[in-house]
């Protein structure tokens, strides 16, 4: 019996100490990682107060952890963005898709600081989470400075905002089975002419928030997922606004590298079972690329010719077949 209280005394020590020391913050890429950052946002667009519509954007970011460290220990991260974009009022489009690829070079350190040498408004989100030195108890606050980069126009002109955030340690969560640390963000979007000397000149003003939840992989140390609720209204330099209100929705995800080589044969080798003529398979640096050659589609417009659709329809059922695969 004796035994038994000591070993419950023993427990609750343990406890008291975890809670004393708390936990240690860090983010952590090590040399030929290989990791994917997906950004959804799900936006309401206002122009002068007046609802114009849904807006969709996609961006998914496939990059590379450079061998060496730079000064400070910083790990070195290039690879390309990838922007997909759409805008609908009443299911109905009213804003052409917008395709992009942009490459990226930046630093990363092991606080979660970025540096960006050149700003081609990718990543969007910079600085973000930031973790102070030493360990944070559940429920400690702290606060650091991040940068988000806005493109409210939607047409290449990007503006850097550098925010103050409050960060809070809310303690762990179990998610599908692994467990994430819980963190909540707040920051304010305050924007003058001028803080940005590369900035939108049509710009003259941008307040907002945005209400961020954070789940940490303590294991990987990085974050996995985030879930921002934001609200944001620009003020023109023409006069009148233009505001955008919704959620961001950011996924972090390793990438396992595959047999490129291996896989290329065994696409062909579907497509060609298939009955599939005139495309193209190669490997790229992306991944495997495919290029169908001659689709034909209606007259001035963007709309595939009705018997083109089977033959993308094989494309789509012989691509099924292949496993290991993710589309960028």
């Amino acid at each position: 019996m004796t035994y038994f209280k000591n070993s419950c005394l023993l427990c609750i020590l343990l406890l008291a100490n975890q809670a004393l020391y708390g936990e240690s913050f860090g983010v952590s890429y090590l040399p030929g990682d290989k990791f994917r950052i997906t950004e959804k946002a799900n936006l309401r667009r206002y122009e002068d107060g007046r609802f114009i519509g849904l807006a969709y954007r996609e961006v998914r970011g496939v990059l590379d952890v450079l061998a060496g460290n730079e000064e400070g220990g910083a790990r070195r991260v290039t690879g390309d963005f990838y922007v997909f974009e759409e805008t609908k009022h009443k299911s109905i489009n009213v804003a052409g898709r917008i395709d992009q690829v942009v490459p990226v070079d930046f630093l990363i350190k092991g606080n979660g600081q970025y540096v960006v040498a050149e700003n081609r408004g990718y990543p969007s989100l910079r600085s973000f989470p930031v973790f102070p030195a030493g360990e944070v108890e559940q429920g400690e606050k702290w606060q650091d400075f991040g940068e988000r980069v806005v493109e409210p126009f939607r047409d290449g002109r990007f503006t850097r905002v550098r925010f103050y955030c409050d960060y809070q340690y809310y303690g762990t969560e179990i998610i599908e089975g692994s467990e994430y640390i819980v963190l909540k963000a707040q920051y304010a979007m305050r924007y003058k002419p001028g803080q940005d000397p590369y900035g939108d000149e049509r710009i003259r003003g941008i307040s907002g928030k945005h209400l961020v939840t954070i789940y940490f992989d303590p294991y990987l140390q990085r974050p996995h997922f985030m879930r921002d609720r934001m609200d944001e209204i620009y003020q023109l330099a023409g006069g009148g606004t233009i505001a955008y209100k919704g959620f961001i929705l950011t996924w972090f995800d390793n990438i396992v590298t595959m047999d490129r080589s291996h896989l290329v044969e065994e696409v062909r080798e579907q497509l060609k079972e298939s009955g599939v003529e005139h495309i193209s398979v190669e490997e790229k640096k992306e991944g495997v690329a495919l290029t169908l050659n001659r689709i034909h589609f209606v007259a001035d417009q963007a709309v595939v010719l009705p018997q083109e659709k089977e033959r993308l329809k094989m494309v789509a059922l012989a691509l099924k077949k292949i496993d290991r695969k993710s589309v960028v």
